[in-house]
Order: C-alpha cells, then sequence, then structure tokens
C-alpha cells in the first residue's frame, strides 16, 4: 500500500511540474487566468492582489536586465534555411508599408519544408518574439510560425494576408539558454524574425528604415511628387512611440499619461482631436464604426467595458495586428503591447480616416 501510495505522489508530483513549465512557457498568461479571479490588463481592478503583485516583481526584474534583441532574416548568413523555398525582390511600385525587410523575402508552396530562422538566447529568461512579413492581399491567411520554447515548440498562427510591412508581435515566451528555433509553415512569406529580451518591450528599433533603404521603387504617386497617404501601420508606429511611458490615470503628458491620453496624443499626428473622456472618445463622429473583432485593421481604435456591458466605457486601446493592442495599461504600469483577450469586455472599435 505505502508502495502504490509513493508512486501516487510521484506522479501528482510529475504532473504538477509538468502543469507549471506549461503554464510558464508563455510570459502573458502567467498570474491571468480568464477564470476567477481574472484581473483585466486594461485598468487593474484589484491593486492590491497577489497576482498583480507578482507581475509588478517580474517586470521589475525584467528591467534590472541587460536589453537584448536579435534579428534575423531570409539573408543572415548560417541562420536562415528554406530548401525548396523560392527568393522574391519587392514588386516593381511597391509601397513603404508593402516592401519586406531588406529588400527580399522567400516563399514557397504549401507541402514543403518548414522555413527556419536560427535565434541565440544568452540567458533564460521570457522572450518577445516579432516577425515581418510584406503586405499581400493574396497572402497565407493561416500561415503557422513554430517557436522553440522551454517547453517544446509552440505554434502560432498569423494571416499575412494582412497586418505585413512592420514587426508583428508573436507573443512572449519562456525560452532557455542556446540556439533555438522559430520556424515557420510551407506556404507562407518569410522574410525576418525578431526575439527581443522581455515580456512587454518593444521591437527591434530600426525596422522601418531598414525597410525603407531597400531601394524598392517608389508607387507612382511619390514619383508625381505627392505625400502618400497616411495608413495604419503609420498609426502603430506613432503609437509605439509611447510604450514605456508610465501610466497616471487622468493625465496627459509626455512623461506620464492615461489610456485615453496615449489615443489622443496618437491619432492627433493623423489630424484627429479627441477628447480626454472614454465616452466622447467613443461618441466622436469623424469615424467609422467596427464592431467584429475579425475585421479589425492595423490602427483601429478599441474600447472596452471592463466592468460589463451597461456600466460604461473604461478603457481605449490601438490595434497593432495579431491579436495584439497598444495601450496604457493601469495593471502594467505604463505604456505597451499585450494581447487583446486579456483585456475584459471589448465593446467594439471606431477606424479614422487618416491625413
Amino acid at each position: 500500500m505505502r508502495r502504490l501510495i509513493l508512486i501516487f505522489s510521484a506522479g501528482c508530483l510529475a504532473l504538477g511540474w509538468v502543469s507549471i513549465t506549461t503554464l510558464s512557457a508563455e510570459a502573458e498568461t502567467k498570474g491571468r487566468s480568464q477564470g476567477h479571479g481574472f484581473i483585466s490588463q486594461g485598468s487593474a481592478i484589484d491593486s492590491d492582489s497577489p497576482e498583480l503583485a507578482a507581475v509588478r516583481a517580474d517586470m521589475a526584474e525584467e528591467e534590472r536586465l541587460p536589453d537584448y534583441s536579435q534579428v534575423v532574416d531570409n539573408d543572415t548568413a548560417g541562420r536562415f534555411s528554406a530548401p525548396g523555398w523560392e527568393k522574391r525582390a519587392d514588386a516593381p511600385g511597391a509601397t513603404a508599408g508593402q516592401v519586406s525587410y531588406g529588400g527580399n523575402y522567400v516563399s514557397s508552396v504549401s507541402g514543403g519544408e518548414p522555413a527556419r530562422f536560427q535565434v541565440t538566447i544568452p540567458t533564460s529568461n521570457d522572450y518577445t518574439v516579432y516577425a515581418w512579413w510584406p503586405a499581400f492581399s493574396s497572402g497565407n491567411e493561416a500561415a503557422r510560425f513554430g517557436i522553440g520554447t522551454a517547453s517544446g515548440t509552440q505554434w502560432t498562427a498569423v494571416d499575412q494576408s494582412q497586418d505585413g510591412g512592420i514587426w508583428i508581435k508573436l507573443g512572449t515566451y519562456a525560452m532557455t539558454k542556446g540556439e533555438r528555433l522559430i520556424q515557420l509553415s510551407a506556404g507562407s512569406a518569410a522574410d525576418a524574425v525578431a526575439v527581443v529580451r522581455g515580456d512587454v518591450t518593444m521591437p527591434p528599433t530600426g525596422g522601418e528604415a531598414m525597410a525603407a533603404s531597400t531601394g524598392a521603387t517608389t508607387s507612382s504617386a511619390r514619383r508625381s511628387g505627392k505625400k502618400e497617404d497616411p495608413n495604419g501601420r503609420d498609426v502603430v508606429r506613432v503609437a509605439k512611440r509611447w510604450m514605456g511611458t508610465p501610466y497616471d490615470w487622468g493625465t496627459c503628458t509626455s512623461s506620464l499619461m492615461s489610456c485615453t491620453c496615449e489615443t489622443k496624443k496618437t491619432y492627433r499626428r493623423f489630424g484627429h482631436r479627441l477628447e480626454m473622456g472614454e465616452r466622447q472618445q467613443w461618441k466622436y463622429d469623424r469615424s467609422r464604426e467596427v464592431r467584429r473583432r475579425k475585421n479589425l485593421r492595423l490602427g483601429d481604435h478599441l474600447f472596452f467595458m471592463e466592468h460589463g456591458r451597461g456600466n460604461g466605457i473604461t478603457h481605449v486601446a490601438i490595434y497593432s495586428g495579431n491579436g495584439n493592442v497598444i495601450h496604457a495599461s493601469s495593471y502594467y504600469g505604463k505604456v505597451v503591447e499585450s494581447k487583446i483577450r486579456y483585456i475584459k469586455g471589448y465593446a467594439g472599435a471606431k477606424r479614422y480616416r487618416l491625413r
């Protein structure tokens, strides 16, 4: 009987260890259960929550670590392989939002070997993974990236028919020291990936400059001297400039800001003067409503009712692609990029004509 008890106990401990490893593999899920006690990442309802205290402790630890990032594109010698994939250059007339990272990319038909990016992880920590691909209306709507994490390869799907021409956040993962693979399923466009140490960190700087300097033929509008109209990618780039700015409710300065301040400052760059109140921003009439989440586009203005419908809008954010938003978060205490699914009460979105 004692032996059976010991075997049972050992089995429970093993299962527990597997569960802990699995739960910690994607850093953004730590302490953020969607069930009882779930704290919205927009406005932290229970500031004394032990879960929130743990998140703040993790962030403080990350901030003490030295910055680290690495970019690998399809031309990085010794770090990219894609047997059977075909190299393609940017199309003539490609606009700034359509060009690839470095002037070219590789693509393949479905059914072949995946493309492989090899990245170096200097220390065992949480790393945010980004990907870049050109924007194509005919891109693969179900491209799959496989990230080599501490608990094995984790796959995540992206829509390459949109959201391209900018760094797109795939997620944050626990990764162990050493050489790790990031794979991309066949039938997709493989261009560049980046790893950045930390949970809520910015993508590598200079990506847009790298894409813009590749020598792709400018559009007819640019050749004629006309200014190219801004788009959702431009909105996201402006919003990301505020990342890391400390959060303060009802405040709107360059060094402290609330969620409505971050959206107010961002959209003002594109000809829209929003009020500071969440409700006033929702009622702004120079906009078009987007109700369904599946129809969201880069740069859309998102609204949340974290205390339930009928209790008013409590949080706003800017859509940054692949289910992510940029927002001034009370939960994190600063402007971050995180997943929509960790903010309660999505209520809808607004889309603006940009100028």
